[in-house]
């Protein structure tokens, strides 16, 4: 293990990252006991700064991994990488390499922080986790702590961009596994306790003992989830400004409290509101009827050089997504995702691109599409 990251550690964690997440957050959290020897943290992800966030809550230093679009940061990731080393990942990607460079850290007993969703919640609820977690946490060869971050999907809504808000905002672990626990395990069993100690309920939570999350900018950019109108199902008419949300279509208007509850629809949270939009989602892929944004910027992206590439009119239907003159199967697209809000990647064949869609158009909906499209049965697909 590097000594100068073990130093940057010890000051940096008390003398800048505490500060920082407590004045920014409000943010408070528990200091586990009895830690093994070295571990693999896994937790869920709910704000941009979730790792100073777990990390507070760890004395010895660890190695997190991050998205690998922060590698071109320039200035920015030449700091991180000199302060914290980070493993890099690229979403939309089999994570292969990634994964052989955490075993690799954790086998020589160092400490990894992964954040398993991969990405963070748009809803309140925990995202699906790949049933290959629980394999890497049995082959790492070392203990397991599981952490849970609670009230920050309110806190810092992933769809918003009106700044934080100010509410309870904790993290603990939830349970520590030593590694002859874990050799005793199937990996299959790994997983279901990865699942169950990761899982997070927002609304749940809130529901059972409501907590105010205020901010002056409670609805803004909402549009970045909610493609579709609650109200009357027009796509891409939302428009949102302080604590409401307007269709330009029917006219019709909703709003958002600092409980972060919906009123003026038949449903209060978000987490309904995004079921029923994926719902929505789901008939238009059976349909194999086409979205598409007015422009896009695209480039390859590859040991973190980007080659820009002649962009266009984008448009997905159930076979391919294509911009200008280029068109690219679906089925050969192993793996989709975004990092930020505006940010479409994905891997086809050996190819990594990344798609900006201008704000003005919702990138959240062409990821949902392809998963939509992915669940539909292949000799259904070809008809």
């Amino acid at each position: 293990m590097s000594r100068k990251h073990k130093i940057f550690w010890k000051i940096i964690r008390p003398c800048i990252a505490w500060p920082l997440a407590k004045l920014k957050f409000g943010y408070t959290y528990d200091v586990p006991k009895n830690l093994p020897e070295n571990y693999l943290v896994l937790s869920n992800h709910v704000t941009d700064f979730d790792p100073i966030l777990v990390g507070l809550s760890f004395k010895r230093q660890m190695f997190f991994v991050g998205s690998e679009h922060i590698s071109r940061w320039k200035f920015f990731y030449k700091l991180l990488r000199f302060f914290f080393a980070p493993i890099m990942r690229y979403k939309g990607s089999v994570a292969s390499q990634t994964v052989l460079e955490v075993l690799r850290k954790t086998r020589s007993g160092e400490n990894v922080c992964i954040f398993a969703e991969g990405t963070r919640s748009w809803d309140g609820l925990t995202n699906p986790i790949l049933p290959s977690t629980g394999k890497m946490a049995k082959k790492a060869g070392c203990g397991l702590v599981t952490y849970r971050l609670t009230g920050g999907y309110f806190v810092s809504p992933n769809w918003a961009e009106g700044g934080t808000r100010r509410g309870p905002f904790h993290g603990s672990v939830v349970n520590i596994y030593t590694k002859e626990q874990l050799a005793a395990m199937s990996a299959q069993e790994v997983n279901e306790s990865i699942c169950r100690d990761l899982h997070e309920d927002a609304y749940a939570r809130q529901k059972a003992d409501p907590k105010a999350y205020k901010g002056k900018q409670l609805a803004v950019r909402m549009e970045n989830l909610l493609y579709f109108c609650p109200l009357c199902g027009k796509m891409e008419t939302l428009s949102s400004q302080k604590d409401t949300v307007t269709c330009s279509a029917c006219g019709g208007s909703f709003t958002y409290d600092q409980y972060g509850m919906l009123h003026g629809l038949d449903y209060d949270t978000m987490t309904e509101a995004a079921r029923w939009q994926r719902q929505q989602m789901a008939l238009l892929a059976e349909k194999n009827t086409p979205i598409t944004a007015p422009s896009v910027t695209v480039r390859t992206v590859e040991n973190h050089i980007e080659t820009e590439l002649p962009g266009g009119e984008l448009s997905m239907d159930r076979e391919a997504i294509s911009w200008g003159e280029t068109r690219i199967a679906l089925e050969i697209i192993s793996e989709m995702a975004m990092h930020g809000r505006h940010a479409l990647v994905f891997t086809a064949g050996k190819v990594y691109y990344e798609l900006l869609i201008p704000a003005e158009s919702n990138t959240l909906k062409f990821l949902h599409f392809y998963e939509e499209c992915k669940k539909i049965p292949a000799e259904k697909s070809v008809n």
